[in-house]
């Protein structure tokens, strides 16, 4: 388990001891050094304590979908009346992620110790998001935690289907486009300069289309550096957290809604994403003010993410949600009028429910046609490009065979 109260910063240790009832427990903290990482655990009632330092630690993650399998477990114990400590206790027996069960085995000890649930959640920021966390303290307000938490269940599901979908439908042609740009770049690395060594060797004049490629091999041997350093920067971006690299993903996402065919897929998985989140919230109980913060980070894209804070916002001063999202010109005419609809009928969670059934059925649709379009294009596109290498290759050798 990962120490409570560790900070966050400074080398990473792996330690083990005994808690106060003498039971074994282990786990990593960050300390700046040794001795004041034995004293974090002291402090926290760990005894026989051993420290040794991890040079290199990359924590276990907690995919979406493991949470999703665990949230359905839980509410199916809510409703069938278990109560709220036994049911954590259940599920920490019953789950085989190790990293989900020491978190939940925290959460488990909270509570237990009088904490409310929602804020022994909201003490696992990168595990329970400001949805899960929210909707959570809605349940107690409300005292319909099991109600709640099987729409929680039903809510990450979805999300988890969409996110399902727009991966099926983009790997295979990312694999294919990794796959051929190495090919490219092998073929013009290493490939071209030996037939250029050769053409040299006889002097005779290159057609243009052999010029072109000789050109772009010597520009991409020259400058690999340059390109490699470009590839490692969404790497970068991906990994750090500072204004620069929030810029680039900022950047990043808006380029990429651009695209004539991906830029609708994803607007339509983040749209129907975003309606059944605030769905959920809403018919949680949750303000419309306050939901729509959670609603931001459910998102999981920069572009949404800035636009429905601006959303926040705006509500907050007096608009209506409806108005506000006309103004971002980020979201579909459909989804605004159901929106109005719904402001003007007080039925709003139910029409923003609508509203995602609708964008998923069309994002089944863009995902068939995606598929169908992309695997015979992939192919002409990167065989032509193949093809034309080929052929301005071998070009000057066919001249030189009708003079000779």
């Amino acid at each position: 388990m990962k120490a409570p109260g560790s900070q966050g910063t400074g080398a990473t240790f792996r330690w083990s001891g005994r808690d106060s009832q003498g039971r074994p427990q282990s786990g990593t903290l960050q300390a700046l050094h040794a001795d004041l990482a034995r004293a974090q655990l002291r402090r926290q009632g760990i005894q026989k304590v051993q420290v040794q330092r991890v040079w290199w630690h990359q924590p276990d993650g907690i995919k979406s979908k493991d949470l999703a399998t665990m949230t359905r477990q839980w509410a199916a114990m809510l409703k069938a009346g278990v109560p709220v400590v036994q049911a954590l206790a259940m599920l920490c027996q019953s789950m085989t992620h190790k990293s989900l069960v020491r978190v939940m085995q925290t959460v488990l000890s909270d509570v237990a110790s009088g904490v409310a649930l929602h804020d022994a959640l909201a003490q696992h920021p990168r595990v329970f998001s400001s949805l899960f966390v929210h909707m959570v303290q809605a349940g107690e307000s409300a005292g319909i935690l099991d109600e709640i938490m099987e729409r929680l269940s039903q809510t990450l599901e979805k999300n988890e289907a969409l996110r399902s979908k727009i991966r099926s439908a983009l790997m295979y042609p990312i694999a294919v486009l990794l796959v051929a740009t190495g090919i490219l770049v092998l073929i013009l690395m290493w490939v071209v300069p030996v037939f250029e060594d050769v053409f040299q060797s006889l002097g005779a004049p290159l057609p243009w289309s052999t010029q072109v490629v000789v050109s772009l091999s010597d520009s991409l041997v020259q400058t690999w550096p340059v390109v490699l350093a470009m590839l490692a920067l969404p790497i970068w971006a991906a990994q750090h957290t500072g204004p620069a690299a929030s810029r680039f993903r900022l950047w990043a996402a808006q380029w990429f809604l651009r695209w004539p065919v991906l830029g609708p897929l994803m607007t339509t998985s983040i749209v129907a994403r975003w309606s059944q989140t605030l769905s959920a919230l809403l018919s949680a109980g949750v303000p419309l003010s306050e939901a729509l913060g959670p609603t931001a980070q459910a998102c999981d894209h920069p572009v949404y993410e800035r636009a429905t804070f601006q959303l926040q916002r705006r509500v907050v001063q007096g608009s209506s949600l409806s108005e506000a999202m006309g103004q971002t010109e980020r979201f579909p005419a459909m989804i605004v009028q159901l929106c109005a609809t719904g402001e003007e009928t007080g039925a709003l969670d139910a029409l923003l429910g609508r509203a995602g059934s609708l964008m998923v059925t069309e994002l089944d649709d863009q995902v068939n046609g995606l598929t169908s379009l992309l695997e015979p294009l992939i192919i002409v596109v990167l065989g032509g490009l193949i093809g034309a290498i080929l052929v301005a290759m071998y070009l000057p050798i066919f001249t030189l065979g009708k003079v000779f």
